[in-house]
């Protein structure tokens, strides 16, 4: 598997097609940034994580053409951070998760809790490799809930804006791809460079808002392309779909029919998926992730994370004691590097892997895995990180520390205030008693050894990087026994 840095992807595609490029995006500037009337900036900083990067606030209006022939507008809240020196030439649209607000009933405008999960769940990779990021609101709902707290834009700029109608949706997340491709409309002479490739990101409602946009079509206008690529976080096979039948903002369902449809979808629609999903994916009925498997369809791959929960502590800490830690962030970081590959060069990502488990066919809790666990009851097969066991060319591998789990099941249905439902999608950990680690590892070098070898074959097959396989093998060093 190559393992190159996707920062000189697009400069060597940039230099081979210079001569043409010009020409193109003469023609097509008009087309690809109709919709985009202005980005007028609100604040604009050097960005203070990464050197060479400029951090912008900022205002994305447009114009929204209905299906109905009514035109609308919008005026939406933009985050935008670029690379100075025009990067890698691949662009991230961070569609931000703002579930928590119908969740809590709105009890709370607390402006921090429109997430950008793209930047949660990868920790800086996105910058450190060159991406252009974007982040813009999409949803009527937190424009309407925010449009008279102003002072929210202090906790999360991403909260407020204008939108005349819920399903203008669609037309929103379109035109921050097209920005990205043009950013002729960007206020001033210093904003991003243009991309050749445009990647969507979601996490969890947003994923499931990946899953309408594609099934329905939405990914093609006229035969144009919005996105080249789509990563899908945790999102399962549950299709989350904006309508304009109040009081509901978005229907919640289970997708019914293949997301690329090779028969159904546009033809022009040749964008690729990568989805990730957690053990507690395939197990709750909300997300039936086991119902999304395509092991056929060329442009699909499914990662499902062995021993891993939907919100582990480094996605979404202190929702309870024994809240599973097992973390998905290296295999996020690889799946970005291995679509930028994939829908740049054409170079193919590993191949999908699936849980074992019986899946419920009938019923209430149809789609629903019946997962498979070893004597230590953590999850058979799967893509298995080095906190699962496995066998790796005849020799053990992976070095679990207890339990783990997908869904925390120990709950009290009738407890005031009612369960929090972030609690059970947050898995849960059991670990091992001091007697059951020496069982288990003669030493601590016995330990290293098999995270090291789980590592390294995950490295080998593309599933995590080498940076993540150095780190695996440092904290394993620092880990039980270590002293």
């Amino acid at each position: 598997m190559c393992h190159r840095n996707v920062r000189t992807i697009a400069r060597r595609q940039r230099i081979a097609s210079i001569a043409c490029c010009a020409l193109v995006l003469t023609l097509v500037v008009g087309l690809a940034n109709a919709r985009v009337s202005s980005v007028t900036v609100d604040h604009v900083e050097p960005f203070e994580k990464v050197d060479g990067y400029t951090y912008v606030e900022a205002t994305m209006h447009g114009v929204v053409e209905r299906e109905d022939g009514s035109v609308g507008e919008y005026a939406v809240p933009l985050v935008l951070i670029y690379p100075d020196d025009g990067g890698n030439g691949v662009g991230v649209v961070d569609w931000p998760n703002s579930v928590y607000y119908s969740v809590t009933g709105h009890e709370s405008l607390d402006g921090s809790q429109t997430r950008q999960y793209a930047r949660i769940v990868t920790d800086g990779y996105l910058f450190d490799a060159g991406y252009t990021y974007a982040s813009v609101q999409w949803s009527k709902e937190v424009a309407e809930l925010f449009a008279d707290v102003p002072a929210a834009q202090d906790a999360n700029h991403l909260v407020g804006g204008s939108i005349e109608r819920v399903t203008d949706t669609w037309e929103i997340l379109r035109d921050a791809a097209r920005f990205l491709r043009d950013p002729s409309a960007f206020e001033g002479s210093d904003g991003p460079s243009p991309v050749g490739t445009v990647l969507s990101f979601g996490f969890s409602q947003t994923g499931g808002l990946q899953m309408a946009f594609l099934s329905g079509g939405h990914n093609t206008v006229d035969g144009e392309l919005a996105y080249d690529g789509h990563l899908a976080g945790v999102a399962g096979y549950a299709c989350a779909t904006p309508t304009d039948e109040a009081p509901v903002y978005m229907i919640l369902s289970h997708c019914n029919a293949p997301v690329l449809d090779h028969e159904g979808r546009p033809e022009a629609d040749a964008s690729r998926v990568i989805t990730v999903v957690t053990q507690s994916d395939v197990e709750h009925g909300l997300f039936v992730a086991a119902s999304s498997r395509f092991p056929d369809q060329d442009d699909w791959r499914q990662y499902e994370l062995a021993g891993v929960a939907h919100l582990p502590t480094a996605a979404f800490p202190g929702l309870a004691d024994n809240q599973n830690p097992a973390d998905f962030r290296p295999v996020f970081r690889a799946a970005f590097h291995n679509l930028a590959l994939w829908t740049t060069e054409g170079i193919e990502p590993p191949p999908s892997q699936f849980i074992e488990g019986e899946i419920i066919t009938e019923g209430e809790s149809a789609g629903v895995l019946i997962t498979h666990v070893d004597e230590d009851g953590n999850a058979v097969g799967g893509l298995r990180l080095p906190h699962m066991v496995q066998e790796v060319d005849g020799q053990v591998a992976g070095a679990p520390l207890g339990t783990y789990t997908g869904l925390k099941l120990d709950v009290d249905a009738e407890a005031e205030p009612p369960i929090n439902v972030y609690a059970v999608i947050g898995g849960t950990f059991t670990p091992f008693s001091d007697e059951q680690l020496a069982a288990r590892y003669a030493d601590h070098d016995t330990y290293v050894y098999r995270v090291t070898r789980a590592a390294d074959a995950l490295l080998a097959g593309g599933y995590i990087l080498e940076q993540d396989r150095d780190a695996y093998v440092v904290e394993a060093e620092h880990g039980p026994m270590s002293e």
